[in-house]
């Protein structure tokens, strides 16, 4: 029994080990062509319509885009874009419908962007640090217009799509301030929690299908040229093994 219960032990090791190894890790590159995207349908979980909203991702523009990149949109609602070449702006549907922001990524690096809105004030983040250009023209609640419009990454509904140029990574939607001044820049893969209407890691690597694991069920879509490409710029998560291993090790034994 000692010899079949170290084997069954050695093998579980060796599983865990290789699921670690070959853990998927990648994101999706759009070529400024208005038919590419990653959309899922409207749903309730995305229609936000409180005084608070966070939206991210992490982009690496390939070259200056071509009017508009949207790297966020929910038409009418609220999005965010790499906008006149290579600036970082933002629109919230909570009075004024309309491009604010600023601040520069720059071009062929990864950066992570955010935009918040907490009933006052619009603000831009590069990097965990506010950027230039925050609004204070909205003061009321996000209240969505075109509520049966899809959710979008890399392009939009209206003005020819203006589509993104780059790549875009762990997309994060959520109905709560999630910074309110400058900030660690994560290092891993987002986890969900109670504020989480979307989170996409892009890990897919192959089909279509994109997994949403906010568990509000937004499953998206890659449609057109978008390209599953390796070399994200975060990873999953650290698991600690030594728990897992446990928990696994007592199942076998109960099983035994």
């Amino acid at each position: 029994m000692r010899t079949l219960m170290l084997i069954i032990s050695v093998i579980a090791v060796v599983l865990w080990i290789n699921h670690t190894a070959t853990a998927q890790n990648f994101a999706i590159e759009f070529f400024a062509d208005s038919g590419d995207s990653a959309m899922a349908p409207d749903s309730d979980s995305l229609d936000i319509d409180g005084k608070e909203l966070t939206m991210e991702a992490w982009i690496f523009t390939t070259g200056p885009q071509n009017g508009d990149g949207i790297i966020i949109n929910k038409e009418n609602s609220y999005e965010c874009a790499i906008r006149a070449g290579d600036q970082l702006m933002f629109a919230v549907r909570a009075g004024a419908w309309d491009w604010w922001g600023g601040g520069k990524p720059t071009m062929q690096e990864w950066h992570h962007v955010a935009v918040t809105y907490d009933g006052k004030i619009t603000q831009g983040w590069i990097d965990g640090v506010a950027a230039p250009g925050a609004s204070n023209i909205n003061s009321g609640p996000i209240v969505p217009q075109d509520v049966d419009s899809p959710f979008q990454v890399g392009r939009r509904v209206c003005c020819g799509g203006t589509p993104f140029k780059g790549i875009i990574d762990e997309v994060r939607i959520s109905d709560v301030v999630r910074y309110t001044g400058d900030f660690k820049v994560p290092t891993s893969e987002f986890a969900p929690d109670e504020n989480t209407r979307l989170l996409w890691h892009f890990n897919e690597g192959k089909g279509d299908e994109i997994e949403d694991a906010s568990g509000n069920e937004n499953t998206g879509e890659r449609i057109g040229k978008a390209a599953w490409v390796e070399g994200a710029p975060i990873g999953p998560a650290p698991v600690e093994p030594g728990g897992k291993l446990t928990t696994m090790w007592g199942r076998m034994k109960a099983v035994l």
